[in-house]
């Protein structure tokens, strides 16, 4: 990708004024190379190291790479091969500056790079195409080029911006990443300069653009991914100390049709070079940090941070944030179900998570539980496996080691666990329902092993999907809660000394296809109520007997009753996640709403008159998440929210700083109805910052602009690189000029002008 991307785009005309252009320098030519038609991906290296930059481009019409060797300043040339292409109107022979090479791909390459990718010092050339596969050339100087190096990788994405290399895990070594639909496929340059085998970097929603740089100008190459089709088209993952990566940080802005991303100053930061789909205006900005700004009384709105997981085709995985190693601090356990594993992200002191730690366990865990079961400070782990019908627990070791865990003996196929405390002060205990021949029982045990069964009614034959502890009734005795789709909630009320009492209590305002609960405390009374969802709107309810409703079916006239209802933001709204977290010094909560639909986090609060009402929306980069759960995050009060889905994981926090894409200058063409379709990124004037060319696809020119020291965009040069008469008989439907590249061919120090049009190479060399 070197220096920018090269996107296709839609067309979007615009005209403006503008300032009079600074001629600071000049240009002669252009040096014709005509090629063949439908070249593309041109790149500048020196690759037979004599100190000249030389051309690569990619001839997908034959199948081939072409090389044009660099000769200025040569004597006792080589005789020049016989150009191969067919002579036509307008095509030159390529001129004495370059001698041309070949080597043959025998694909259709969509991607490529030239960048050392074994530490001698050459540059080498990978590329990915079809048929799908990642090659590897390196570069053996007078040897010539290796035998190709081949990796079958089916599913990276056919596009120019696919590919790129960069120093991703802090070892100084260049390695090669690779974008594929679901993944970046990471090759990393290993101690002996060889390339590991691709490994697999989940990113969430979609990807078209993958870029190795350092954002934030701490001397580590970080991730930059972007999807020019999304309201958030940018996002970043930050390289740690450690070499590991980050959560994303995503930014929303404005649509783009274009952009580039390059360190355009003798400093360490990082510019991002947009032109805007519709109106064509250039943007220049940068990532600066700035204070969290206000919510709701102490709560800020910080750094959303959405970290990936590998993707999984289940239906449900096992997702908590639960302290495992004692120290007090939520970390985040992650099941994952295909292969057999559970990946523990430990939260460190400062609330940031260290890398996982990934150990074989059970296949499939749809369910995970954290407690203290056997009262030694060392919290237990509880998974259920559908796919194995088992359930196990396992805890850390001395060593920070999770053992495979062992089973827990059950006589029948478990369906969903819990563990609680059924009375206050007594150790937790595990609860599973389990299918015993198509009937359905409760099996409770504790962590010396004492075990009791109750057999459910004959009734209940669907499977559930959630169980909780939860003092429905506040009596201040623990029951449980299961939540059953297109059923009525399940209670398993505590009676001392006596079987659970089973109950199945309508949900106010009907039943619904995917049940969830939470719990919070909604009236500031001290005990907290269940909150059962229905679509755009939540109700507290508490579980109450009324005589008048006592029949055969219901004993004891049990039904819930309502004491406050949360409306979510609109009528369209679709609630599937809620967590209290308190606010200051108030009585009660404030209650965050997941909404699905509008891809929001709400804010709720009680007004002065008691009344839950809307009071903040947060907007959210992506829509996969399914439920929300209150978390501390380096301290021990709550202090953000987490939102868990099935392929991603994220956390609000309600304090700190926020990363921000701020504006530091924009440009508009002066070219009469002219379409800037793409930009590239390099010194023209020799003041050690990179400067813009703005190709401009409309009336064909090249649009040359500089960046001062005041970081603001001054117009320079601009002329038109052909009329459309004059290719009447090239036309195709690619944008022209399509590429270019700035780099030094002349061998004079300063920077030429490369460019790329219908079937040929420009070169402008510098005055």
């Amino acid at each position: 990708m070197g220096s920018a991307a090269v996107v296709a785009v839609a067309s979007m005309v615009f005209s403006s004024g503008a300032d009079e252009p600074t001629n600071r320098f000049g240009f002669t030519g252009p040096e014709k190379y005509p090629i063949d038609n439908q070249i593309s991906l041109l790149r500048v290296a020196d690759l037979d190291g004599d100190g000249l930059n030389d051309l690569i481009v990619v001839n997908n019409a034959r199948s081939k790479i072409t090389l044009l060797y660099n000769q200025t300043g040569k004597t006792n040339l080589v005789k020049k091969p016989v150009f191969e292409g067919r002579h036509e109107a307008n095509e030159l022979p390529p001129d004495a500056r370059f001698r041309i090479e070949s080597i043959a791909s025998e694909k259709r390459i969509a991607a490529l790079v030239v960048a050392d990718l074994n530490g001698d010092g050459r540059p080498d050339i990978a590329y990915y195409g079809e048929p799908k596969e990642l090659v590897v050339l390196y570069n053996q100087g007078t040897n010539g080029w290796s035998v190709p190096k081949r990796w079958p990788i089916d599913d990276g994405q056919l596009s120019a911006n696919a590919l790129c290399t960069g120093d991703l895990n802090g070892d100084g070594r260049q390695d090669l990443i690779l974008l594929a639909d679901n993944y970046v496929y990471f090759l990393a340059q290993k101690a002996d300069h060889t390339l590991a085998e691709p490994e697999k970097i989940p990113f969430s929603g979609t990807v078209k653009s993958v870029q190795v740089l350092d954002v934030d100008g701490d001397g580590r190459s970080d991730l930059l991914l972007v999807n020019w089709e999304d309201r958030n088209p940018f996002r970043f993952r930050l390289q740690r100390p450690d070499g590991h990566l980050g959560p994303e940080n995503y930014f929303a802005f404005p649509p783009i049709r274009s952009y580039g991303a390059d360190n355009l100053e003798q400093n360490k930061q990082t510019q991002i070079i947009t032109i805007a789909q519709n109106s064509g205006r250039a943007q220049i900005s940068e990532f600066t940090r700035k204070p969290a700004e206000n919510l709701s009384g102490c709560f800020q709105q910080g750094q959303l941070q959405v970290l990936p997981l590998n993707r999984t085709d289940k239906a449900r995985r096992g997702l908590l944030w639960a302290d495992v190693d004692g120290d007090g601090r939520p970390d985040l356990l992650v099941a994952e179900p295909e292969s057999g594993q559970i990946s523990i992200y430990l939260q460190q002191p400062d609330g940031s998570l260290a890398a996982p730690k990934t150990f074989p366990t059970l296949a499939g865990i749809s369910d995970l539980a954290v407690a203290d079961w056997t009262g030694t400070g060392k919290p237990e782990i509880f998974m259920l496996s559908p796919d194995e019908r088992q359930v196990g627990v396992t805890h850390l070791d001395e060593k920070q080691r999770l053992p495979f865990p062992t089973l827990i003996p059950l006589n029948g196929k478990p369906l969903v666990l819990a563990v609680g405390q059924l009375q206050r002060d007594a150790k937790p205990v595990l609860a599973v329902i389990v299918d015993q021949d198509g009937r359905r029982s409760l099996v409770t045990r504790t962590a010396s092993g004492t075990t009791k069964t109750q057999r459910l009614s004959e009734s209940f034959q669907s499977n559930p999907t959630t169980m909780v502890f939860h003092d429905a009734d506040q009596d201040g005795l623990t029951d449980l809660v299961v939540l059953i789709p297109y059923e009525k909630v399940k209670v398993l009320r505590q009676v001392p000394d006596k079987d659970f009492e089973e109950l199945d209590v309508a949900p106010p305002g009907g039943v619904i296809e995917q049940p969830w609960l939470s719990t919070a405390d909604v009236d500031g009374d001290g005990k907290p109520e269940l909150l059962l969802a229905q679509k755009n709107f939540l109700r507290a309810v508490v579980l109450k007997s009324d005589a008048a409703l006592q029949n055969s079916t219901n004993r004891g006239g049990w039904t819930f009753n309502v004491k406050e209802q949360i409306n979510g933001a609109a009528s369209n709204s679709r609630l599937v996640g809620a967590a209290a977290v308190p606010n200051c010094s108030n009585a009660v909560a404030s209650l965050f709403l997941l909404d699905a639909e509008r891809k929001a986090l709400t804010l709720c609060e009680r007004d002065s008159a008691g009344v839950w009402q809307v009071v903040r929306n947060v907007s959210l980069p992506i829509a996969d998440f399914t439920s929300l759960q209150p978390i501390a995050l380096g301290g021990a009060r709550l202090n953000s929210v987490a939102l868990l889905g099935l392929n991603a994981v994220a956390w609000q926090p309600l304090s700190g700083q926020t990363w921000e894409l701020t504006e530091l200058d924009s440009y508009e063409t002066p070219i009469k109805d002219g379409h800037l379709n793409d930009v590239v990124l390099g010194d023209l004037d020799n003041d050690g910052r990179k400067d813009l060319v703005f190709l401009e696809t409309a009336r064909y020119y090249l649009d040359l602009v500089l960046y001062d020291a005041s970081h603001k965009l001054v117009p320079a040069n601009r002329w038109q690189v052909f009329e459309e008469h004059t290719f009447r008989g090239h036309r195709s439907d690619l944008p022209e000029p399509r590429e270019a590249v700035i780099a030094d061919v002349t061998g004079d120090g300063k920077n030429d002008l490369i460019v790329l049009v219908h079937d040929r190479i420009l070169v402008y060399p510098q005055e």
